[in-house]
């Protein structure tokens, strides 16, 4: 078998990966701040021209479409509010990344994406009912959390089918097996992915710790708590479960503390999948706008 790739070899390759959503932080930033900068915004759609056609296409859809055709970025913003827009910028650009396959995970194109936006929605609907985060907040870190995983398949999936044949056998958890034979494992990477990128410390500490949010740092565990549920709800789903998704276990402690209720959980399950149904259709394939 080939060796596997170390650790820094993974971060650099993503380097030549496309499409890395490094411009969401600063959309997060003015998006959520108390009055947009609409010159701001406009021009950092439109340095995206995918992105641009995005926003125009779904200002102009039937959902937000009013008498008037929008034929420019700063009317699209007006109509569509910036809560919107981020949440558009943020499904179509890391979409770029997640639709493709995930070698050494067990998912085909477009499951990442898929279990990703999934876990976005359920984080986004529990953060509304619990008040544990921002809901947008909650959305972002829910698409993201996972981007590791592509990045590290992207260099090491030979080593990765070498984990799924050790799995549960040898070892009970993926992470577990992971950190065995490659001496790290997709969250680290996620971690090192979003710091380069620029993304805020809260963000970076759920790309580490969602697996296990009760070790997160105070102020970032909630968040943290939010997306392991929303992970382990998704995966009930049934929405892009990969291999290494059968092999985790729940963090009881994070979710007795955040104040989970099983209950509730499956009270939020209706409204979670007619907002995936916005996104999802029955074939599978997912509308990014």
């Amino acid at each position: 078998m080939k060796s596997a790739a170390d650790f820094q070899t993974v971060v650099e390759m993503t380097r030549s990966i496309p499409c890395a959503p490094a411009i969401l932080p600063k959309l997060l930033q003015l998006t959520e701040g108390s009055a947009s900068d609409l010159g701001e915004l406009e021009m950092l759609i439109s340095l995206d021209t995918g992105l641009a056609t995005s926003v125009l296409r779904t200002s102009n859809s039937a959902y937000f479409g009013g008498t008037q055709r929008c034929d420019n970025i700063a009317d699209a913003i007006l109509r569509l509010g910036s809560k919107t827009l981020y949440r558009i910028a943020a499904t179509t650009l890391t979409g770029r990344w997640l639709v493709h396959p995930v070698r050494g995970y067990g998912w085909e194109p477009g499951d990442l994406c898929r279990h990703s936006l999934c876990v976005a929605i359920c984080a986004e609907t529990f953060a509304k009912s619990t008040r544990l985060a921002e809901p947008s907040t909650a959305y972002t870190a829910g698409l993201i959390h996972d981007l590791g995983k592509f990045a590290l398949a992207y260099a090491n999936f030979s080593a990765l089918d070498e984990i799924a044949s050790r799995v549960p056998d040898e070892f009970s958890t993926w992470r577990e097996a992971e950190l065995a034979i490659l001496g790290y494992d997709s969250a680290q990477v996620t971690q090192a992915l979003l710091q380069n990128w620029g993304f805020p410390a809260s963000f970076v500490s759920v790309g580490f710790h969602y697996q296990k949010p009760s070790l997160a740092p105070e102020e970032h565990r909630n968040l943290a708590t939010l997306i392991h549920a929303s992970k382990h709800v998704a995966t009930q789903l049934g929405y892009g479960v990969g291999i290494d998704g059968y092999y985790t276990d729940p963090d009881e402690e994070a979710l007795k503390k955040a104040g989970f209720k099983e209950a509730e959980l499956d009270a939020a399950i209706p409204e979670i999948l007619q907002t995936i149904q916005r996104f999802i259709n029955p074939a599978g394939e997912i509308n990014f706008a």
